[in-house]
């Protein structure tokens, strides 16, 4: 089990237009000043009276700024704050694999032997790869989220052992460890290794061993037939016209990008990680470093997070995109800054990776 959060005070909070501004004596006033500029180039894209966003921006685990600007439900006037449940997209897979790192601290998973070991019944072309190859992208097997055969089965919940046995004809592209190659499927059978090793469904490993445990609250696997408070509406733009997101059940791409959070809990989330609660600060170095292929050429991501540069700062950041929203995170591991976006409006007003880059070179001075 993970180490239980221990709940943080904020400070007094100054509200600016509509932005909450959390100042802190302990804070370096430029950097408050700092975040209310970056919350300024949301405030630009944002529509108060349409689907928007919520933000957070935290300095070594304090908020400096965080609030939502738009509706969580058009519908019923209900408006977004920072507290809202929005879905995380492919920033799942960063929840996931700190999930997974815990296991293998805690003795329970490898990451270098075949996942085979844990589920044999898997097809060979599968079973070989490890878990490190499949949370790097390394491990050559072909995607599925943009499978046809896949199409008329994602408005229905689905187990990974179904998901599998649509895959198992699928050839692997290449060597295990000799591309690196982003692929959706490469995380369902993540969550498939999960099941066999904890004897739980992945939607309860996630809503039990990786949040309720960890009394993050405002998270939860996204059911689409389950009662979740605060969970935000979601919506497309078609033809210049807001209209609801297609109900599809995320099940179909389970670890990969199924939970839902909110900006304040990922906050947390991202305080458990840097001090050391979830895994060991050793194993998160390992989490942060990118991996290399085997011909020696290293990669932009680690385990389960992109690794990049931001000026001369290591930059830890993930995106998320699914059906009618769109989220990004982004930390310097030098500077300790945090932000986290998160829309429930598909790919419009903005790209959220672009808004969350942009507020992180207002935060630190820097270019990208």
């Amino acid at each position: 089990m993970f180490t239980k959060y221990i709940k943080c005070s904020f400070g007094l909070t100054i509200l600016l237009m509509s932005a909450q501004v959390l100042a802190d004596p302990a804070t370096d006033s430029s950097l408050s000043h700092r975040a209310v500029e970056a919350v300024k180039l949301l405030q630009q894209k944002y529509k108060p009276n349409e689907p928007g966003i919520s933000y957070l921006i935290a300095h070594k685990g304090k908020v400096l700024a965080s609030g939502g600007i738009g509706m969580a439900n058009s519908e019923w006037n209900i408006a977004l704050s920072d507290t809202t449940l929005i879905r995380l997209g492919s920033m799942s897979k960063s929840v996931t694999a700190i999930a997974a790192l815990a296991l293998v601290e805690q003795g329970k998973l490898a990451l270098d032997v075949p996942i085979s070991t844990y589920a044999a019944e898997l097809p060979k072309h599968m079973g070989m790869v490890t878990m490190r190859q499949l949370l790097s992208h390394r491990s050559g097997i072909a995607e599925h989220a943009f499978d046809k055969e896949l199409i008329p089965f994602i408005w229905q919940p689905m187990t990974t052992k179904q998901i599998i046995e649509l895959q198992k004809s699928k050839k692997t592209e290449f060597k295990p460890g000799e591309k690196y190659q982003y692929v959706n499927f490469n995380y369902v059978l993540v969550a498939h290794i999960l099941e066999k090793i904890t004897n739980k469904t992945f939607i309860d490993f996630a809503n039990e061993d990786i949040f309720k445990s960890h009394q993050l609250t405002q998270s939860a696997y996204d059911q689409p037939t389950a009662v979740i408070s605060n969970r935000a509406e979601f919506y497309n733009l078609k033809n210049g016209a807001i209209l609801h997101a297609a109900d599809v059940d995320l099940s179909h791409v389970s670890a990969a990008g199924a939970l839902l959070s909110s900006v304040q809990d990922m906050g947390r989330w991202m305080n458990l990680i840097t001090e050391g609660k979830l895994i060991s600060n050793k194993m998160l170095q390992e989490a942060w470093t990118a991996k290399p292929l085997t011909d020696g050429t290293v990669t932009k991501y680690g385990l389960g997070f992109n690794v990049s540069k931001f000026g001369d700062q290591k930059y830890i950041w993930h995106t998320g995109l699914t059906p009618g929203a769109q989220g990004a995170f982004a930390y310097t591991v030098d500077s300790e800054i945090f932000i986290i976006i998160l829309s429930n409006l598909f790919y419009w007003p903005a790209d959220t990776g672009d808004l969350v880059d942009r507020m992180m070179e207002v935060m630190i001075d820097e270019k990208l």
